[in-house]
This record gives structure tokens, sequence and C-alpha cells, in this order.
């Protein structure tokens, strides 16, 4: 099975999309912190710009969920706000205004508020914590969504959809559960 958690309204075809609201094409609507799967039912995660929502007390937690979640040698892919990429565009542009939504989220509803901040660093230090190995980066290009040609918040530029000269703003991070 594999799980596409927090997926709004961006479904993905072949995975359980899951999700806190009601959208069309969500198949289980359900808290990510309390996940109603079996454990080790899953052998792939897949989950963008939503672990930022759960606050600095949280997030560690909700990712030692889903990795009981995950089968021996599953693979989480994990995609956040990159608040060292954030840090240094407002270091060179000076502009807020542009980082907001990256940075607090929305607020478009009760559910689109940030509670944490990541840099590679700290999510990996947390992943390693938890038990996941073989923790790096990942070109969203060479995953499956990019192929399917699903345009996600994984590949959220700076300035706005300039993929080729812009800046990357998200965190892109893959991580194993031990065989």
């Amino acid at each position: 099975m594999k799980l596409h958690l927090g997926c709004g309204k961006i479904t993905i075809p072949g995975y359980v999309n899951v999700d806190i609201q009601t959208y069309a094409g969500v198949d289980v609507v359900a808290d990510l912190s309390k996940l109603p799967f079996r454990d080790g039912c899953a052998g792939l995660i897949y989950s963008c710009a939503a672990i930022e929502h759960f606050g600095r007390r949280e997030w560690q937690a909700v990712l030692a969920h889903w990795y009981s979640k995950l089968k021996p040698g599953g693979l989480l892919r994990l995609s956040t706000a990159d608040s060292e990429a954030a840090f240094k565009r407002y270091g060179t542009t000076g502009n807020l205004q542009e980082l907001l939504g990256l940075l607090i989220g929305g607020q478009k509803d009760d559910y689109d508020w940030h509670g944490m901040l990541f840099d590679y660093a700290l999510l990996e230090a947390g992943l390693r914590e938890i038990g996941f190995e073989q923790i790096h980066r990942y070109d969203w290009r060479d995953t499956e969504i990019a192929a399917l040609g699903i345009d996600d918040y994984s590949q959220a530029y700076l300035p706005h959809m300039d993929k080729d000269h812009g800046t990357l703003m998200m965190l892109n991070v893959e991580a194993t559960r031990p065989r």
C-alpha cells in the first residue's frame, strides 16, 4: 500500500489519499497523528506540506506514528517548507510578504496554520532519532509524482513557478525504515 498523507486537493492515483478534510478524491478522512491503518501496512508514505502543521512538541511523535505504519524497508518521502532557503531568500530580497504562506501557512481555514519550521539538520536528526536510516534529500523530478505530471508543493520555487532559474523553497527528504 502507498499512503499520501495530507493530500488536500491534490490526490495521486494508486495511493490511498488521506486528509483531515473532506475533499474530492480523498479516500480516508483522518487526523494524520491517528491513522486508521494497521502497523507495517505501507511500503511508501508520501507527505507534502503537512508535517509543518504539527507543533514543535508534536512533529516527532507524528513521524514516529508514520514510521510504525511503514513495512520494514519501507520508504518515507517527506516534503516541507525549507526554512533555510526561506531565510536566505529573505536576506537577499527583504520581502517577507512572499514568504508568509511558506512559513506560517495560508491560514485559509482552521487547519492551514504551521506550527513548526525545519531545516535539513533538524529534520534529519529527528528522523534518525525515530529510527529511520538512509536519510537524504531527493529531487522531485525523479519521483513518480513528477512522472504523472502532478505539480504539488514539493516543486515550490521563488520566483513563483520558475523551476529553471528560481530557488526551490521545499525541503524534500527521503528516509527508510530499516529491514
